[in-house]
This record gives structure tokens, sequence and C-alpha cells, in this order.
């Protein structure tokens, strides 16, 4: 009789439900082995609605189906959960499986229970993870409504704050790995995969560089993907369609991001003054959480392209200089080769020299000899006081010798 007390005051100041909503809904889990709660449940918030998004109320009648429920569906928002179920603590034990076996920990929980005493409230505030606590006597369809819009804005809150810290770590990991490429076409790829990636969501995208960074100036395309990747390789802004060409010469003219319904637009500019054009097609509209994210990613890209720019430059610069040393090292091989040449003819000259130079102390050794021989007989033989006839004959082998 107690439980059918609560239902009608469930249904209290409620009127008739409208028909549901097809917008996106909020996924609320009732955990209840009580029929006519589910039922209560429902008709009192069938006409609820937060930032323009209904209920879609889940059902599980045993903490046995609570945990399924909620292995099963991790985007449950807010959990409705009885304390009395297949035993008398089988809502707190259900509230420790969420919070440490599954390691959810943005769902809400609202406890209820028809029984206070069997569960003092501050005891169970204190020493389980809920967020609100509940006797069915009190949770009138107003009350309700108020535990649970608190309970859905600090779901929002919260997966707000979780999809920061994931979007935060996929940017920091995307840094090394985006500052890791050396090629502009890997770099442009790679930024496309990385931005699907922080959204989590299928979109089509394409990238293209200007390099002068003058409206005169056309740009190319880098990469592209989903229905754009036909475009990969254009070297001009001719081949793309034209909505698409108005889109990304738009963008250089207005030289800041947009976000428009399912389309993302990032203008990036280099400290080298190239400029980027990232143009995004998603499925669903971005959140402000996601263009945030999008916005520190597209600040980060800006190093990430001057790199390859940079490393490209040195590249060429390496080679240029190669190419310098490879000539000069070719033309000092040639000069060694003509000093070698030139080693060996001196060489052979100088070996030429000594035989000359040993053919003509030959040559003059012999009429020397003779000469020096008569001199000395000539000293002799004036010094004996010869004739002059023996005189006049060595002053003439002299003479021979010396012709």
């Amino acid at each position: 009789m107690a439980e059918q007390d609560d239902v009608l005051h469930l249904i209290d100041d409620t009127g008739t439900a409208p028909e549901a909503s097809t917008a996106r809904k909020w996924k609320v889990a009732v955990i209840d082995d009580d029929q006519a709660v589910h039922e209560g449940t429902r008709f009192a918030l069938s006409d609820y609605s937060l930032n323009g998004q209904g209920l879609e109320i889940l059902s599980a009648y045993s903490a046995a189906e609570g945990r399924d429920l909620m292995r099963a569906r991790p985007d449950v928002a807010a959990v409705l959960l009885d304390v009395i179920m297949e035993t008398d603590a089988a809502g707190l034990d259900l509230v420790e499986y969420i919070r440490n076996e599954i390691r959810n920990e943005t769902v809400r929980i609202i406890l209820r229970t028809g029984q206070p005493g069997q569960a003092p409230e501050r005891r169970v505030i204190v020493q389980y993870d809920i967020n609100d606590y509940k006797a069915k006597t009190e949770l009138t369809a107003d009350k309700l409504f108020t535990s649970l819009t608190a309970a859905l804005r600090s779901y929002q809150q919260l997966e707000r704050m979780v999809q920061t810290r994931r979007g935060l770590e996929i940017i920091i990991d995307a840094a090394s790995t985006l500052y890791d490429f050396r090629s502009m076409q890997r770099l442009a790829e790679g930024v496309l995969t990385q931005i699907a990636s922080l959204l989590n969501v299928d979109c089509a995208g394409i990238l293209v560089l200007r390099d002068g960074g003058v409206a005169s100036d056309d740009f190319s395309v880098l990469a592209g993907s989903g229905c754009y990747s036909r475009f990969i390789g254009a070297a001009g802004s001719k081949s793309l369609d034209p909505d698409l060409r108005s889109m990304v010469e738009a963008a250089f003219r207005r030289r800041k991001h947009e976000f428009v319904d399912h389309r993302t637009v990032l203008y990036i500019r280099t400290g080298s003054g190239r400029e980027v054009v990232v143009l995004l097609q998603a499925e669903r509209q971005l959140s402000e959480t996601d263009r945030s994210l999008v916005e520190i990613f597209g600040s980060r890209l800006s190093i990430a392209f001057d790199n390859v720019i940079l490393y490209q430059q040195l590249h060429e610069a390496n080679t240029q200089l190669e190419d310098r040393v490879a000539q000069r090292t070719r033309a000092l091989m040639q000069a060694n080769r003509r000093l070698s040449a030139q080693w060996l003819r001196l060489q052979r000259a100088n070996g030429f020299k000594n035989e000359i130079l040993g053919t003509v102390a030959h040559d003059l050794k012999n009429p020397l000899g003779v000469i020096l021989g008569r001199t000395e007989m000539l000293t002799e033989l004036i010094g004996a006081g010869a004739s002059k006839e023996s005189v006049t004959a060595q002053v003439e082998h002299i003479r021979d010798a010396t012709r």
C-alpha cells in the first residue's frame, strides 16, 4: 500500500503526457523491483525537457538486471535506484558495482527507498558515492524533477570535463606525432586523422595550403578524407567544386575559424607566412567543448607546419651542401691526379738529368785525366831542363786532350 501511495505522489500535478520528442535524449535508468514505480516515473517525467532534450527511460527490475543495463549502456546520465530489491542492500551493492567495478564515475545516482530507517541517510551519503538520497514518500513529481535536473546538469558538467581531458590527452599525444612528420603531405593527412579522433566522429575533410599568403596566390590540396579524398594532389583551386572552392577562398579572406552547422573551418597562418585552411564536414554539430578543443588543436598546427617547412629547408640546404662537397671533392681528386702526373714527370726529368750528368762526367773524365797527367810530366821536364822538343811534345798532347 505504501508503494501505491508513492506512485500517487509521482503522478500529482503532471497532467497529460505529450508525444515523445524525436530530439536527442538524456538516458535515465530506473532500477526498481516495483512495476508501479516504473510506470509512475515514466508518467511523471513524460514531458521533461532540459536544454531541448527529452528523456529516454531505461528500466531494470532487479539489481542483477541493473548490472547488465549499466554495463551495456555507459551513456546513462542518471540512475533512479531503489535500495531494497533482492536483498536489503541490493541497491547499495549496485552502487559499489557501478563505481568500483565498471568504474563509471560520471553517472549520477539518486537513491530512493521506501524504508529510510533500513539505510540511514547520513551513513549512506558518507559511505557510498551517490549524489542524492530520497525517501519515496517525499519524492513528488516536482521534487523528482528538481533532483533529476540537478543530477543531469552535474552529469553534463562532468561529461564536458571528461571530454576536455580526453581531448587534451589526444592533443598532447598528437603533438608528438605531428611534430615527427617530415613531409607536408603526411602532416596534412595526420592532421585530418587526429581531428577526427579528437571529435570522436566520422567526418569528411580537406586541407589546403597557400604558399605566398597573398590573395592572388593559388593554393594546393595536400590531403582529403571522405568525399573530399578525390581532390588529393590537386594543383590548384580550379580542380575543386565551385562551392568548396568558394568556402576555402572565403576562409583565406576571413582569416579566422568558423563553425557553422555541421561544417568547421580552421584557418592557420604559419610563422613563415604560409596559410593553411582545414575544412571539415561532420555528421553532427560540434559542441562548445568540441569547438574549444579544435581551436586549441589548431593553435598547435602552426608549429607543426613550420617544423616541416624548416625540415624541408634544412634538407634542401643539406642536399646543396652535399652536392658542393661532392663537386669540391671531384675537383680536389682531379687536382691530385694532375699533381701526381707532374710528380712522375719531375721524377723522370730528374732521372734523365742524372743520366746526362753521368754521361757528361764520363766524357770529361778521360781527356781531363790526360791533361792533368801531361801537365805533371811537363812540370817535371821543365824542372829537369829537358829539350824544347820534349816540352813541345807534351804541350801538343795537352792540346789534343783539350780538343
